[in-house]
């Protein structure tokens, strides 16, 4: 918890300059490896779109595996993220090296156990879950119902499949909290770049073996079971890539054992308990999401939503969890002492670089969603509206407040206010739920846009809770950077919108021509924005006003 503390503030020494420029260092250290991350998954959900389109065969394989991302968060993944740094700092802060490993140690040794026991309940429990998520698609005719059956059915054996990827990434999660408190970041953001290249290579396998696949025609063969093994393979891979970098990192005290009683098992239940309330939020309101898509019908808008999805959380994936890696280890430091003033700093500076980057990308991706979705994922072709271009477009008018929310999150739990955090997240799922059942029960495009307006209420409550706790981030929502940004957002999207609305082609090579035009106009724009705003303000400081 973080208090104000007069005695601390007064002797506190000036902060070093030193520490903005660390910050940045470890940010790019985790941003190159984490866009090389998104590159290639970007290139991995374009060979999927490619192998198995917007059929029921891609909405069967892309509900079974989003579903064991859903159990991983359920069951640990959330723990992980918003417990283990901040419990771990806390014990190597107050304890020392020694006493410290031997409660990390009990830590570890639970969630290990936690993830097996999870894993086998989730491979026999997969045609539950399976016909829980298709149970508001309804079948209008004989044909419509038997290719249902088959989704369902493909759906649940390829979960099976697809199940060891719950322990895998629980590994994966405990590996990353280990090295984020060894401040080493690199590493982490690289390895998921060795699962995508695994995968695309099995998809291009599968589309050799089977070049026109459905349903019906898949269901119970062996290339199937090698498309479900060989999709897992990648994440266990992705976690072995670890192990190296977990041997260099000064871990040898780290031993299994497990003792209830070890105050940082209490802090992780203490707290986990809240989380685990989150995640039961988020993950029912993801199953009325995805259970909604695969309700609308029609030509794979499960598929559309995930792509779209997918889409939308590169900038923020590269940019604002580059920034959030590089800062919680900063942050549960300073709630541990109790440093109020350098806790806002940190997370205002957190938030300014976020928006300075992430805005310019939400305008870029609402303008030019339908092309971009046409020439990756269409064939080049843009000729019809594209579903899976409507909700990347939805979805990224939502990215600033979804950044926001996020950023305010992390700064709650690193002052481990786990209460707050769980009514922040039930406050924004319900939204969401409330939302899909008005405006997204029939309409794929209502169902993204209520998504977009639940995490921007959920911002806005979120700094409120913050601002509550003396912990104020407007100033930097509202910094020059940030306004620099907008403004020269605003104009580049303008041009662009322009440049793309010209008479040309909406296909093949014209279409790409069209949008290479629109965005690079819409780059120089906004570079040349950049530059005016940067010389009034050095005019205006050198004549003593103020901007």
């Amino acid at each position: 918890m973080v208090v104000p503390n007069e005695s601390t503030s007064q002797q506190r020494s000036p902060r070093p300059v030193s520490v903005n420029s660390s910050h940045s260092a470890r940010v790019v250290s985790i941003a190159s490896g984490t866009l090389a991350s998104r590159v290639t998954g970007l290139l991995r959900v374009l060979v999927l779109a490619w192998v198995l389109g917007f059929t029921p065969l891609a909405d069967s394989y892309n509900l079974a595996n989003t579903v064991p991302n859903m159990l991983f968060d359920l069951v640990l993944g959330g723990v992980v993220g918003a417990t283990f740094i901040p419990v771990f700092v806390e014990r190597l802060t107050l304890d020392g090296e020694r006493r410290a490993w031997r409660s990390i140690s009990s830590v570890v040794s639970g969630a290990i156990v936690v993830l097996v026991v999870a894993s086998i309940v989730s491979w026999f429990a997969a045609p539950l879950i399976i016909d829980a998520f298709t149970s508001l698609n309804h079948a209008h005719s004989a044909a419509t119902l038997d290719t249902l059956d088959h989704q369902r059915a493909v759906a649940t054996e390829l979960l099976r499949w697809f199940v060891p990827q719950v322990f895998f990434y629980g590994l994966i999660g405990v590996a990353t909290a280990l090295l984020n408190v060894r401040h080493r970041f690199g590493t982490a953001a690289w390895v998921p770049v060795i699962n995508n290249f695994v995968c695309i290579a099995v998809l291009i396998w599968f589309h050799l073996v089977d070049p026109s696949p459905t349903v019906a025609s898949v269901q119970g063969t062996r290339d199937l079971l090698y498309l479900g093994l060989g999709t897992s393979l990648g994440v266990g891979l992705q976690f072995l890539a670890l192990v190296p970098s977990l041997l260099r990192s000064d871990l040898w005290r780290l031993t299994l054992r497990f003792d209830p009683r070890d105050p940082a098992v209490k802090a992780v239940t203490r707290l986990g308990s809240w989380t685990l309330l989150v995640v039961l939020a988020n993950q029912a309101s993801l199953y009325v999401v995805l259970a909604f898509a695969f309700g609308v019908g029609g030509s794979g808008p499960v598929s559309a939503y995930t792509y779209g999805w997918s889409f939308m959380m590169m900038p923020y994936a590269v940019v604002v969890v580059s920034v959030l890696g590089a800062l919680t280890p900063q942050l549960a430091s300073l709630a541990t002492l109790d440093d109020l003033e350098g806790f806002a700093e940190r997370l205002r500076f957190g938030l300014r670089q976020s928006l300075v980057i992430i805005i310019p990308c939400t305008l870029v991706l609402v303008i030019l969603a339908q092309p971009l979705v046409a020439i990756l994922l269409h064939h080049l072709n843009a000729t019809r509206r594209l579903s899976a271009g409507v909700v990347l477009a939805i979805l990224a008018a939502g990215l600033p407040g979804f950044t926001i929310f996020q950023l305010a999150i992390r700064g709650l739990q690193a002052m481990q206010r786990a209460s707050t955090v769980f009514a922040l997240y039930v406050l924004q799922n319900a939204l969401t739920v409330a939302l899909c059942v008005l405006l997204g029960r029939h309409s794929l495009a209502g169902l993204t846009a209520s998504v977009s307006l639940a995490y921007a209420g959920g911002a806005v409550a979120a700094l409120w809770a913050l601002h509550q706790r003396h912990v104020t981030l407007i100033s930097g929502l509202w910094s020059v950077h940030v306004r620099r940004s907008l403004v020269a957002s605003g104009l580049a999207t303008i041009a662009m919108a322009v440049a793309y609305a010209g008479p040309s082609s909406n296909q093949g090579l014209g279409l790409v021509t069209r949008f290479a035009v629109a965005l690079t106009v819409g780059i120089v724009v906004y570079a040349l924005a950049v530059v005016l705003w940067s010389r009034r303000v050095a005019r205006a400081n050198r004549n003593g006003a103020r901007f």
